[in-house]
């Protein structure tokens, strides 16, 4: 899913726009016992129902979620359009806030360094071979952005990062200029002749190019987490083996790429089937993970990469997750994910024990009409955000 968005200096005018307080007329129905150290906001974007159907690319956002504490939920809504959460020190591109005034630009979904806390991103424009790296501090101030090359007017949704690399998906999905100027679908084309490549960008070089390592085709829509481990760089993410080409697109599935630095060599395996949604602890971004959890039609996952099982919660027939949120705390970690049932019209948030899925949710938040299960979602806990 892509944003177009203004040019670059507006992005960090959004930072600071506020939300309204909610109050007691929010409050959620909520089945079972919500954790008391489960304290903060869970938040998802999605494209504004004023876009109407088929605007995948471009428009305003609608950022809402659920505010969760002192065992209680209420509703979380934005005020307008495309605005971010007054939430301390978060910057306009993160997931939930992708800013939809009609233009080009493009953003990858952000990710965020645990050990700086800020935020990186790729944006580039369609019909062009050039993108950029920003990076967004604390204070949503972006620092200077840093141009490099890709292959051909790649469609680029996603990006990870290790301790010293960011990693650039230049793979086969490209800007298709005859689609755009119909306008009758996305504007991107599967190219399986173009060279798909993976590209590690020096973090800390301000003039620099990103290494290509060349990869079999496909499509990335969601980068899991890299990692460098005795000189190679591990990257996980979920794969696409076709993409955009008119024809009924194959379930992606959890692969992992091993890039080694001394040879340029690539290893690839799958680690994982038929998985929509995929993502880790936010805490051990760019470092080794052991467990991945995330949605496969209507279950939820967690996975053990070091003994290959998984857990797994069946959401029922006609339910759909969205990608599923860790939250680490006192008394243990939960695992946020939205069920929605289109059938119905109807989504509640779970709440699971992370390391016990078959134990089923510990509570179920019943939320508002047709609430979608996305895969731009987060979490911001009490410590991260300024005061309501």
């Amino acid at each position: 899913m892509l944003t177009r968005t203004r040019e670059l200096t507006p992005l960090t005018s959004l930072a600071s726009t506020a939300i309204g307080r909610p109050t007691s007329a929010d409050a959620l129905p909520v089945e079972g016992h919500l954790p008391d150290d489960l304290r903060g906001c869970f938040l998802q974007s999605r494209p504004h129902p004023s876009r109407g159907a088929g605007a995948a690319f471009g428009g305003a956002e609608l950022i809402t979620g659920v505010r969760i504490g002192d065992g209680t939920a209420r509703w979380y809504r934005a005020q307008a359009p495309g605005t971010c959460p007054s939430a301390g020190a978060v910057p306009a591109p993160a997931p939930w806030a992708r800013p939809g005034a009609p233009g080009t630009r493009l953003l990858a979904q952000p990710v965020q360094d645990p050990a700086t806390c800020q935020w990186h991103t790729i944006a580039t424009t369609a019909g062009s071979t050039v993108a950029e790296h920003l990076v967004i501090g604390r204070s949503g101030a972006a620092s200077p952005a840093r141009s490099f090359s890709l292959g051909a007017p790649t469609l680029v949704t996603t990006l990870a990062l290790t301790r010293d690399h960011l990693v650039v998906f230049d793979l086969s999905v490209v800007h298709d200029r005859a689609a755009e100027l119909v306008g009758l679908r996305p504007p991107y084309s599967w190219r399986a002749d173009k060279p798909a490549r993976i590209g590690l960008l020096p973090r800390n070089a301000e003039h620099a190019e990103p290494r290509w390592f060349p990869v079999a085709p496909g499509f990335t829509s969601q980068a899991v987490n890299a990692f460098e481990e005795d000189g190679k760089v591990v990257v996980d993410a979920v794969r696409h083996d076709g993409a955009f080409d008119g024809g009924p697109a194959p379930r992606p599935h959890l692969g992992r790429w091993t890039l080694d630095l001394a040879t340029g060599a690539v290893t690839e395996r799958r680690l994982v089937e038929a998985v929509d949604t995929a993502g880790i602890d936010p805490a051990a971004c760019g470092r080794a993970h052991r467990y991945v959890h995330g949605t496969s039609g209507h279950t939820v996952f967690r996975h053990d990469l070091r003994t290959s099982t998984s857990q797994v919660h069946d959401l029922g027939a006609g339910r759909r997750g969205g990608r599923p949120v860790l939250v680490a705390g006192r008394t243990g970690d939960r695992l946020l994910v939205v069920a929605e049932d289109p059938g119905r019209r109807s989504s509640a948030l779970l709440v699971f024990d992370a390391h016990d899925l078959a134990a089923g949710p510990c509570a179920s938040i019943r939320l508002p009409g047709a609430f979608p299960a996305v895969d731009r979602t987060t979490w911001r806990s009490d410590e991260e955000r300024s005061p309501w």
